[in-house]
């Protein structure tokens, strides 16, 4: 049960860091693992094998990327973490899914009276036709 308790906690942190940014193939210069992610809200390359960014911040002090970045790469885990698991974070994903729900709702409407027009008169299309 230890095992499969820490591949579901390994799963769990991988689909988080996939939420955040991109995996990369090419091992890290520093460590030679596979762990290099390029996180989207900073625009920046790190590694979370050596918990550092790769790339350093630009001089910009008003820059909205770099200005904002956090000292280590967990850090942005944990914010994203809390983020996942916010009240409006849930609210919002019950507006989305409603939302959805209405639309198919509407879509499945519109198909059943399409479906019906052609159900009382079956060959209109092929009268329109000669």
């Amino acid at each position: 049960m230890k095992n499969r308790k820490n591949y579901l906690k390994a799963r769990k942190k991988r689909f988080i860091w996939d939420m955040i940014g991109w995996h990369s193939d090419i091992p890290c210069a520093k460590c030679g693992q596979k762990t290099k992610y390029h996180i989207y809200r900073y625009d920046a390359w790190c590694c979370t094998s050596c918990n550092e960014w790769l790339e350093k911040p630009c001089s910009d002090p008003n820059c909205p990327m770099c200005s904002k970045r956090p000292e280590t790469p967990y850090e942005v885990l944990f914010m994203t973490d809390t983020e996942i698991n916010s009240a409006g974070r849930r609210k919002q994903w019950r507006c989305e899914n409603y939302r959805h729900k209405i639309d198919g709702m509407r879509k499945h409407k519109r198909r059943r009276e399409a479906i019906s027009q052609y159900a009382v008169f079956p060959d209109k299309k092929l009268r329109s036709n000669h």
